[in-house]
């Protein structure tokens, strides 16, 4: 029996909260831009919900796995997501972002530190996935 993944679900969930939410929002207060972007968060939620629907191949089997498939045989690895290579790094890009962020009501000054801040991070994040590449593809690490 096929359902929608939770994925779907929750996108589904969040569309339906962003339109039914928005639409009262504009007929109880006449304002339009937090009626735009209401509805814009429930139709982005729902195009979410859609692309997740079709990029999973129509949803998810609930069945039991086949106990001869390869994913779950004894000797199979399990597919683990490997973390970014320095662990701080996506931390600092984030950082960098929210202070120069915080730039455009507290000075150009932010707004420099910030974009430093985080071309550090996504410069030590980029370095280290670089390195990873060429490891795997058999290449001498770059000076």
């Amino acid at each position: 029996m096929r359902t929608l993944s939770d994925e779907v679900r929750l996108f589904a969930r969040m569309s339906l909260f962003g339109l039914v939410v928005g639409g009262a929002y504009g007929l109880l207060t006449g304002e339009r831009a937090g009626t735009v972007l209401l509805l814009a968060f429930g139709l982005a939620s729902g195009l979410a919900a859609l692309a997740v629907f079709l990029g999973s191949g129509r949803g998810r089997s609930r069945e039991a796995p086949d106990a001869t498939s390869e994913a779950h045989s004894p000797g199979a690895e399990p597919d683990v997501e490997q973390l970014p290579e320095p662990g701080w790094a996506p931390l600092v890009v984030a950082a960098g972002i929210g202070v120069l962020a915080l730039g455009g009501p507290y000075g150009p000054w932010l707004t420099v530190a910030g974009l430093l801040i985080a071309i550090a991070g996504g410069w030590a994040w980029l370095s280290a996935e670089m390195r990873a590449a060429d490891a795997a593809r058999g290449r001498p690490p770059r000076a």
